[in-house]
This record gives C-alpha cells, sequence and structure tokens, in this order.
C-alpha cells in the first residue's frame, strides 16, 4: 500500500532546550514567518512555515536526556533540513553575526547551484540551497 498524501507539505519537528535562543534563530535570522504557538501539557510548541512545508520547535516541559548526536550528516537517522532561499551569501552572514555555526560555507556544487550547511543553537543542521541559477540555466 501507498501512502495517500493529502498534503504536498511535511512538517519537520526540532526539539529544544533553549527555546528563547532558537525562536530567535529561526524567526528573526532565517527568517521564517511564525504561524503561531500552542502548549500540550508536557510541551510548548511554536510553528515556522518554510514554503509550503512548517518547521515546529518543541520545548518539553522535563528537559529530555537524551540527544542526537552532533556534527556530521554522516551519521544514520534524520541528519538536517534543507530551505531553497534566493539570498544564500546574505543568510549565512546573517548566521555568522547571531553566532551560529557555519559547518560549510557556501560552496558551488555544479555551476549556478550553491549550498551551505549552518546550525541553530542547538547544533541541528540546515541546509541552505541556492539553486535557482541553475534552474534558470536548464541545469
Amino acid at each position: 500500500m501507498t501512502a495517500k498524501l493529502s498534503s504536498d507539505a511535511i512538517e519537520v519537528g526540532v526539539v529544544v532546550r533553549d527555546a528563547d535562543r532558537c525562536l530567535e534563530f529561526y524567526r528573526d535570522v532565517l527568517g521564517l514567518p511564525y504561524l503561531g504557538d500552542l502548549d500540550f501539557g508536557v510541551a510548548h510548541m511554536w510553528r515556522f512555515q518554510a514554503g509550503t512545508s512548517v518547521v515546529k520547535l518543541l520545548l518539553f516541559r522535563e528537559e529530555p536526556t537524551g540527544s542526537n548526536p552532533p556534527g556530521e550528516v554522516t551519521a544514520t537517522g534524520y541528519r538536517y533540513m534543507s530551505l531553497f532561499v534566493s539570498n544564500i551569501d546574505d543568510l549565512v552572514a546573517e548566521c555568522e553575526r547571531f553566532g551560529a555555526t557555519v559547518a560549510m560555507p557556501v560552496t558551488e556544487f555544479q555551476p549556478g547551484a550553491r549550498f551551505a550547511f549552518v546550525e541553530d543553537p542547538e547544533g541541528n543542521r540546515i541546509e541552505l540551497l541556492d539553486v535557482a541559477a541553475a534552474t534558470q540555466n536548464g541545469a
């Protein structure tokens, strides 16, 4: 059986420990539009629009004891999310001003297509992709 998707979007949940710093990063540094928040009793969730998808930050009342291994994307499991942007240089510079780790600087991987990896305050990796020029050139 195949899933009968009712939306072309996905929602990504990111569990955080420092909600204030993460809210500032996703809202003010990345500039994702804030959609609202929900309280579930055991956790609080803030939602941000990312294209047609949603990034959800979750802060549990009891701090989680476990954590994903930081660093390399070559470990198993969910390792990063990708955001398609048209202002990659400005956005990476804004992340640097914020104090975010730039794990990989802006790099061209094919003519007109570039990417970079930044980390949110919890160490979660975000791939920024600028492929507009490659798409326009028929790549």
